[in-house]
Parts: C-alpha cells; sequence; structure tokens
C-alpha cells in the first residue's frame, strides 16, 4: 500500500480545532427584494430645432420613447428650467401619490475648460475670466475638466465636480505637468457610461487574447443654446493688429494649423459620454478660409454632440478688430501704390530694381485682401464655430455674469419624460433607448440605454468599475483574456433559504504588474463583478470587488505565484442559477468573462450534508466576522482551493459541516472514503462530536496524498439516513 494512504488510514482521522463553537448561529437571511418590476424610469432629454435652437414648447405625445425597439408608455413628460433643475435634490420626488419609484436616468453634464492662443499677458485674464466661472452653482451631476490647446490637446486637471480643486487648477493651468487623457476623463467614462466597444486580439500561437475596451457614452450630448445678450461693439484688438504683418505671409499655414487643432478637440471630447460643452478661453481663431473645410469642423462637432462657448479674452484695448482689418487693408493698399510708381518710374517692369519681387506681391495681392479680412478679424471665426455648434461668443467684454449664467442655465435646462418599462426582466444588461420627436427635424439628445439592474437595497448602487464590467458582460462574445474559475459552495438549507458560498480564483501571474521604481514596487490591479442570475435570467444577487495591490520587487515572483482567492456568502432560495463574472486586469488592460451554474437543491429529510472543500489555507479576518459567511471559521477566513491540481508536496485539508436530524435520536456519524482513479485505497466510519447552537458539526479533515486522480468522498450517517458529497483533485507525480 502507498505510504501516503497507508499514514491516511493510521494516523488519526479528524483534526478538531474547538468544533464545538466553530460555527456561530447563522442570523435569518431575508430574500433579496427585487422592486425593479415597479418602477419606472426618468429620463433626461433635450430637443433642438434645425438651426440648433432648444425647443421648449413640447407636451406629452410630442415624442416616442422605444427600449430595445419596444414603444414604452410615457406617463409624464415636461420641461425642467434651470433655476429648478439647481434646485431638485438628489432622491427625485415623485410625479404623482402612489407612484412607483423612479429609475432617474440623469445625464451627465460635461464642461470642457480650454486655454487657447494665449500669451503671457491675455493669459491671466483667462484665468481670472474661468475663475468667475467657476463661481457658478453647478448640479451635481456636472463634471469640469482643464486643458491646454496647444500643439495637441492636454489635459491639466481631471473631471471634477469639486470646485476649490477647479479654482486652484485653474490658476496653475499653465505650470501644472500635463496628465494622461484617459486618465483626467475616468470620472466621466465610468460615470452612467451606456454602449462599450471591445477589440479583442487573439494570439493563435500563444492562445492568449488582449481586449481593449472604450467606453462611450450615449447621454445628452449638448445643451446650450445659441445666442447672447452682450455686447459685440467694438472691442479693442491691438494684438490682432500688430500680428496682422505676420499673418499676411503665414496665414494659410496658420490658419490649417489652428482648424487641426480644433479638429483634434473634438475628435478627443467627442469620444467623452454626457452632455459636452466647451468653454473655448481664447485671442482668436485664424482659419484657412476654406468654407467647405470651416463646415467639416462643425459638422463634426455637431457628430460628436459638442457644443463650443468662445470666451474672447483679449480684452478692451485702443485698436478694434474693424481698426486691424483697416491695418491690414492699409498694407495692401500700399503694396498696389508701390507696383504703380515702380512701373511709372522705369517703364518697363523687366527694367525696374526688385521689380521681380514686387511682380511677386502683386500677384498676390489678391490674396492679401482676403487674408486681410479673414486674419485679422479672427473674432468672425469664434462665432461660426460657437453659433454653428449651438453655443455663442462672449467678446469686447469684461462683464461676463451674465453670458456665464446663459451658459449655465443652458447646461441645466431639459426635458423629464418618465415611463414604466415593459420589460420586467433586470438581468444586468444594455437596454437600448432610442427617442423619436414628432417633427423630422427635431433633433432629441438623451442616454442611448442603460444597464438593466434590480433594486437590491444596499447592494444597487453601482460603482464606476461595475460599470465598465456590466458594459464588458454585455458583449457577444464575451472576452477572454485569461484564465480564471468561479465555484458554488452549498451549505445549510432550511427550506426557505440555503447558505452557500461564490469563490473566485485568478491566476496572480494572468495579470499585467506595473513597475514603480521609485518605490521599489509593482502595481497590481484587479477589479471583479458577478451576477447571480435566476432561472429566468432576473439578476438576485450581485458582488463586486476593486483590488488594487502594491507588491514589493522582492516578493513579486512568490505574490504572483499565488492564486487570488475571493469569496462571497449567499443566500438563495431552492432552484438553478447562472453565476456571470467579468474581471478586470486594470494594469494590463485586459478583461476575462465566465458563466457557471449554480443549483441550489430542495432541502431533504434528515441528516444533510455541505459542500466538500479543499483548503489552501486560513486568513485571519480584520475587524468583526461575518456571521452570515459560511466560510468564517472560529473568527478565521477559510480559502478553498478551485484549480485542485496540487503538487506532491502539497498538505491540503478538507473542510465540510453535517447538519443532523434533529427529530432524530439516533448520533451522526461521518465515513470518509479515499479513491485514486476510481479505486478505494482507504475507508474509515467514525462517530461525530455533539452539534454547535446551530445544530451544526463543522469538521477539519486531513486529505490524503496520492500521485493521480484523487477523490475524497465523505457521507453523513443518522440511522438509516446519509447524505453524500465528494471533492475530487489531481496530485502531480514527484
Amino acid at each position: 500500500m502507498d505510504k501516503s494512504v497507508s499514514a491516511f488510514v493510521s494516523c488519526p482521522l479528524f483534526l478538531f480545532f474547538g468544533l464545538a463553537t466553530a460555527q456561530t448561529p447563522l442570523a435569518a437571511q431575508p430574500t433579496p427584494t427585487i422592486r425593479a418590476t415597479a418602477s419606472e424610469v426618468l429620463l433626461d432629454l433635450v430637443v433642438r430645432d434645425k438651426r440648433g435652437k432648444p425647443v421648449k414648447n413640447l407636451k406629452l405625445g410630442d415624442v416616442e420613447i422605444y427600449e430595445d425597439g419596444v414603444r414604452q408608455d410615457v406617463k409624464s413628460f415636461r420641461f425642467v428650467g434651470a433655476r429648478e433643475a439647481q434646485q431638485q435634490q438628489v432622491g427625485v420626488k415623485e410625479f404623482a401619490p402612489g407612484s412607483a419609484p423612479l429609475r432617474p436616468l440623469r445625464a451627465v453634464n460635461l464642461i470642457c475648460i480650454v486655454f487657447h492662443n494665449l500669451d503671457a499677458i491675455s493669459r491671466g485674464r483667462a484665468i481670472a475670466a474661468v475663475q468667475e466661472f467657476l463661481k457658478n452653482d453647478l448640479e451635481p451631476d456636472t463634471y469640469v475638466g482643464v486643458f491646454n490647446l496647444d500643439d495637441r490637446l492636454r489635459a491639466v486637471y481631471p473631471f471634477t465636480n469639486r470646485r476649490n480643486d477647479l479654482l486652484q487648477a485653474a490658476q496653475s493651468a499653465f505650470s501644472l505637468a500635463p496628465i494622461d487623457f484617459t486618465s483626467a476623463a475616468e470620472a466621466v467614462l465610468t460615470a452612467n457610461p451606456n454602449q462599450m466597444t471591445i477589440t479583442t486580439t487573439v494570439d493563435n500561437a500563444t492562445h492568449t487574447a488582449t481586449v481593449n475596451a472604450r467606453l462611450t457614452g450615449g447621454e445628452v450630448s449638448r445643451s446650450s443654446v445659441v445666442g447672447a445678450d452682450v455686447s459685440t461693439g467694438s472691442g479693442a484688438n491691438a494684438l490682432r493688429g500688430d500680428q496682422v504683418l505676420e499673418r499676411s505671409d503665414f496665414g494659410a499655414l496658420q490658419g490649417m494649423r489652428e482648424e487641426d487643432k480644433m479638429i483634434a478637440m473634438i475628435n478627443q471630447f467627442g469620444t467623452l459620454p454626457g452632455r459636452k460643452t466647451i468653454l473655448l478661453t481664447t485671442t482668436g481663431l485664424l482659419t484657412t478660409g476654406d468654407p467647405d473645410r470651416f463646415q467639416s469642423v462643425l459638422t463634426k462637432a455637431n457628430q460628436s454632440g459638442i457644443t463650443v462657448y468662445a470666451l474672447d479674452v483679449t480684452g478692451m484695448n485702443e485698436n478694434s478688430t474693424a481698426q486691424a482689418a483697416n491695418v491690414a487693408l492699409g498694407q495692401v493698399t500700399s503694396v498696389s501704390r508701390s507696383q504703380t510708381e515702380i512701373v511709372r518710374s522705369s517703364g518697363s517692369v523687366d527694367n525696374a530694381t526688385g521689380a521681380l519681387g514686387a511682380m511677386k506681391q502683386k500677384s498676390r495681392q489678391g490674396d492679401n485682401t482676403e487674408l486681410a479680412v479673414r486674419s485679422s478679424d479672427s473674432q468672425a471665426a469664434l462665432r461660426a464655430l460657437s453659433e454653428g455648434t449651438g453655443g455663442f461668443m462672449i467678446a469686447n467684454t469684461t462683464e461676463y455674469k451674465k453670458p456665464f449664467q446663459r451658459i449655465v442655465d443652458d447646461v441645466d435646462a431639459h426635458y423629464e419624460a418618465v415611463y414604466h418599462p415593459i420589460s420586467d426582466k433586470y438581468d444586468g444588461h444594455l437596454r437600448k433607448i432610442d427617442v423619436k420627436p414628432s417633427r423630422a427635424d427635431y433633433h432629441v439628445e438623451s442616454r442611448s440605454g442603460y444597464f438593466a439592474m434590480p433594486d437590491l437595497g444596499s447592494a444597487s448602487a453601482t460603482l464606476p468599475f461595475e460599470t465598465t464590467a456590466l458594459a464588458v458582460m454585455s458583449t457577444t462574445p464575451l472576452p477572454h483574456a485569461f484564465d480564471f474559475r468561479t465555484a458554488g459552495l452549498q451549505f445549510r438549507n432550511d427550506g426557505a433559504l440555503a447558505q452557500g458560498a461564490l469563490v473566485f480564483e485568478v491566476p496572480g501571474a494572468s495579470l499585467g504588474a506595473t513597475p514603480r521604481p521609485d518605490r521599489k514596487t509593482h502595481v497590481v490591479h484587479a477589479s471583479l463583478l458577478s451576477l447571480v442570475k435566476d432561472s429566468t435570467g432576473q439578476v438576485v444577487d450581485k458582488f463586486s470587488l476593486d483590488a488594487p495591490y502594491e507588491i514589493p520587487d522582492l516578493n513579486l515572483a512568490a505574490t504572483r505565484a499565488t492564486p487570488l482567492v475571493y469569496t462571497h456568502p449567499v443566500s438563495l432560495a431552492p432552484g438553478q442559477y447562472t453565476v456571470e463574472t467579468v474581471v478586470l486586469d486594470r494594469e494590463g488592460k485586459q478583461a476575462s468573462a465566465n458563466s457557471v451554474p449554480f443549483d441550489v437543491p430542495a432541502p431533504r429529510n434528515g441528516a444533510d450534508l455541505s459542500s466538500v472543500m479543499l483548503l489552501q489555507r486560513v486568513e485571519p479576518i480584520s475587524g468583526t466576522p461575518d456571521t452570515s459567511d459560511p466560510l468564517v471559521f472560529r473568527g478565521q477566513r477559510l480559502v478553498p482551493f478551485i484549480a485542485l491540481a496540487l503538487k506532491a508536496d502539497a498538505k491540503p485539508f478538507a473542510y465540510f459541516v453535517v447538519y443532523p436530524d434533529k427529530s432524530s435520536t439516533e448520533k451522526p456519524r461521518a465515513n470518509v472514503e479515499f479513491l485514486v482513479d476510481g479505486k478505494t485505497m482507504a475507508n474509515q466510519t467514525v462517530d461525530l462530536p455533539a452539534p454547535d447552537a446551530s445544530g451544526a458539526i463543522a469538521m477539519v479533515v486531513k486529505a490524503a496524498m496520492h500521485t493521480g486522480a484523487c477523490e475524497l468522498r465523505i457521507t453523513a450517517l443518522q440511522g438509516n439516513d446519509s447524505s453524500t458529497k465528494s471533492v475530487k483533485y489531481n496530485v502531480a507525480g514527484k
């Protein structure tokens, strides 16, 4: 007989660790309350006419709302002005007595403060103007980010709704180091995004996959109103006049550069969700003069759902834009006069000194005339950019309070539509929303969908990383960049609810590790979301965690060789369930998902037995232990194996719980059978100790080891009744 098996038989079979107090009585777990089928959706939306102006006189019946192509019954439709929007609290009031709870689909407002084309003098004016704008009251769902636009768009401060931080960021906008755009936009990329593009690259040679996830949003794209009651008369513009001569030589090239900057900025912001408003703080915008090219800029902005408000901070100086244009036209007149004088004095252009240069300048006279007007009055391009995207320009004034309030009012104003979803299935997947106005020339901006999650009480609030995971979970096919395992364990079943535990095992070596040379560490960051669904597809439980780790370089290899194991207690009615799980590797920029069945059997009469599991370690618990967690043992957490492939030198223990029949007077016993490749190698039956206060008998058994396919089979015995469970594992050869 194999020595390992012989040791299993001859040594004491059970190792008891205070079993009489191994489990505290489990508190009764109520069935999760699913209130989603009685909820109603509150949808923010904005309606615009063909000129980009908001339509404010619509009534119920003027729009149709569809979810996944099915028309919904709109119960309420009303316009919410800026003042009312600012007064509304985070909680949503009911529209009628006795109406169902509302599921608000609030649109996220994005205000992008962009500093552009500023010199040392105008920077101070720009900072002061932006700080004045930030004094306005903004809704809680409004996020503001700070950016510089030079050769490319550079994020200076990430999107946030913290006013004091933004004021400081504006003050330091030209001294702060730029940050990654994705990092700057993280707060809004995960603030109710509802569309995700998953690109999976598969390496057939290594059988690996890399997943790139790009979030986009279908929320209200823009919410600004054309027109501003501000002065547009003569403002000083000495700077423009001074730059006319330089622009005459480089105007076309500079205009193309500036238009390219605008396009790059629009492309970058166009990837973000929410209502996108750009406050472009600048001293002017030069264009090529090509109307088709400029129209393409406006078209791109409108397609991206962006509204631009241009703020010219040049200030009130001695020269106006008209005076600057006169300087430029004066240059053209001077050139024309010089050509005439040269011809008259020489009688022949060919004989004139410098005639070649004069001819060159004369040939460009028409271009100079066009350029003089286009390049000197750079407010014209700003006005066209603003009004062409539904905004307005603020110029030739230092009184910003009124126009700034108009911008805030534009951002806040919207319609609210309330409807009861026809579908009562809340499976966590994306429901697409389509809003159709009654008139073909009206354009509607709203959320294009939402994740259908039920009301699970305290577990209902969706965290940013959960939103990303839901988007991954909604893709077809599910991504599989690396392997991870999910398993369900069964415990006490009292007839109404069965207690169990979900176990998730993620190989540490599969996750990306980012070095931190300054700290001599590596960062590993895993995020997990798991949804438990019943046989109808309804979500009945949710588990998630966000787990960043900073690992010393010396411990990296050993740490990555150990799998990450997470557990979650569940309390479910008997039935068939599916556990859908997504693991996000934040540092490796990859994701994997799986779906496994989990059956909860009906309660049985007589003695019962939990799942049998192998333990890889026992961990201390900080704080108060969770009495509802069946994997808490004497104040410590039991960490089971899922990938049951053991090394020859492993020394695992098995854990299980026996639930005797309280109505029986027979003493409970346990039979332990050890099999290798289907053959019984050892078999032993022993009496069990008395149950604990909850009526359970928790057991820890030393598991036998033998090269090959092993099975540890446990049978709970009480009189003529029995219940059998087993755990199978493979042991590698030495």
